[in-house]
């Protein structure tokens, strides 16, 4: 017996059908080229979201350090100021047994150097040219410098950061390290000290005087003696020698 077969008709081979396998090639690497950048896309994203995290911790960072180079250029500024004409940083103990305790960390009456402090101002007052550093005033002496009272009537742009304000009689003084100051134009000029003004503290470099059993200081010239004020010891100007 004779099997029957089917006879299968040949495939017409034309332009479709022989592109139709390549199109359909270019389709699927088109799509899957497509998932691949999305794919890649995320994880960039992820990456970046990750990495704007971290860019915002870094850029905070950066805040920080530019707020810090802010304040630090500030306090540099402040300090240069302070340092200039303003006041000194430190540390003060209270202690009113001593007359200078105020002023026990910066340089005394008398006292000698060999060379002024980096950043003093130079002032010529009277045919002398003084330094002037935080508050405390410098004039030559053979080869060296000494420190010395604030001649009255030199002038100052600004005063020192501890300066305390004395009203006598209505009428204000600034008083800082056995130096009053009253207000000049735009500037501070240096004035003889008002009888009866109470300070918290004199300068280093006092020296006691006894009169009929009672303690009295001088410096500068100037006479004080110890009273209390609101059951604290200050010191009262009591006369100008």
């Amino acid at each position: 017996m004779t099997p029957n077969f089917v006879k299968i008709a040949n495939p017409t081979v034309g332009k479709q059908s022989f592109l139709k396998p390549i199109f359909t090639f270019f389709i699927a690497g088109a799509l899957m080229s497509t998932f691949t950048n999305v794919q890649a896309q995320r994880g960039h994203d992820d990456r970046y979201e990750r990495g704007r995290d971290g860019d915002y911790r870094y850029d905070k960072k950066d805040r920080d350090n530019r707020g810090n180079d802010r304040r630090d250029d500030y306090s540099r500024r402040n300090d240069n100021r302070r340092d200039d004409r303003r006041g000194p940083d430190r540390v003060v103990v209270v202690d009113r047994t001593r007359p200078n305790w105020q002023y026990a960390n910066i340089p005394s009456r008398n006292a000698h150097y060999n060379a002024l402090p980096t950043g003093h101002l130079s002032i010529n007052f009277g045919g002398i040219r003084f330094a002037y550093h935080q508050g405390v005033f410098y004039k030559p002496y053979n080869s060296e410098y000494v420190v010395c009272q604030a001649p009255v009537g030199i002038r100052v742009n600004v005063l020192p950061r501890d300066c305390r304000r004395v009203v006598i009689r209505n009428v204000d003084y600034y008083y800082y390290n056995g130096t009053y100051y009253r207000p000049y134009g735009n500037e501070y000029a240096t004035v003889a000290p008002p009888i009866g003004a109470l300070v918290e503290s004199i300068p280093g470099g006092y020296e006691k005087l006894m009169i009929n059993g009672e303690t009295y200081y001088v410096v500068d010239g100037i006479q004080y003696r110890a009273v209390l004020n609101r059951g604290e010891i200050w010191y009262e100007v009591i006369k100008i020698m």
